[in-house]
């Protein structure tokens, strides 16, 4: 199994669409400390083509939409739910990963309020489509490809509302996308960002979207 960050993950069914180089867990990094409030500033190598740098970046080629998921971080690597706090297809000028790359590598995703303050694993990932016409199944050098990395956050809720079970329900990866999904299988050459956008709602989760709360704090259920 490759665990070489700058090459995407074509096999849907790989352990290595979760975090691509490895398992996160409590103690394999320090978290990076944010609130409720903030705006979480992801970022991917452009300009010094590091050896930890995605192919994305130093592709300016690839097309296709970027999504961000949290799960709760375990100390071990028992299966991960995760659960989506962004999604960003792009618009009439470019696809997301373009816009990355236009923007010096950096991905800004407000984070969401009403979580369970705790550690969780932040999953950022790109999904290029130049090769999507044809499955990995059908062809083992074609297919969707994806770009997942992984880094751990301590997430304080700044107010006083939590979402039931302090988190949304989550999906497992690998597991939850299936290849022939019309949003995983298809000709980018006759596809827009903007004709994209209903076939990435299809391929869900959806987003996390927060309640809506009262004024005294309490939930309009």
């Amino acid at each position: 199994m490759s665990t070489n960050p700058s090459m995407p993950v074509l096999n849907i069914k790989s352990p290595e669409m979760m975090c691509r180089t490895g398992n996160i867990t409590l103690t394999t990094q320090k978290a990076l400390e944010v609130t409720s409030d903030d705006v979480l500033y992801l970022s991917f190598d452009v300009d010094n083509r590091s050896a930890n740098a995605t192919q994305l970046m130093a592709d300016k080629n690839i097309w296709g939409p970027c999504v961000v998921y949290l799960a709760p971080a375990k100390a071990d690597n028992s299966i991960h739910k995760w659960f989506k706090i962004y999604e960003y297809v792009g618009d009439s000028d470019a696809w997301c990963s373009e816009k990355i790359i236009a923007n010096d590598g950096i991905l800004a995703v407000p984070m969401k309020p009403f979580l369970k303050s705790d550690t969780y694993i932040v999953r950022a990932e790109v999904i290029g489509l130049n090769m999507a016409e044809k499955t990995n199944t059908q062809d083992p050098q074609m297919g969707a490809q994806f770009y997942p990395t992984c880094g751990l956050i301590k997430y304080t809720n700044t107010g006083s509302t939590v979402v039931p079970n302090g988190v949304p329900v989550g999906v497992p990866f690998p597991g939850y996308y299936k290849e022939n999904h019309p949003a995983l299988k298809l000709d980018i050459m006759t596809t827009t960002a903007l004709s994209y956008i209903s076939k990435m709602a299809s391929l869900g989760p959806p987003e996390y979207d927060p309640p809506a709360v009262a004024h005294d704090g309490s939930n309009r259920a």
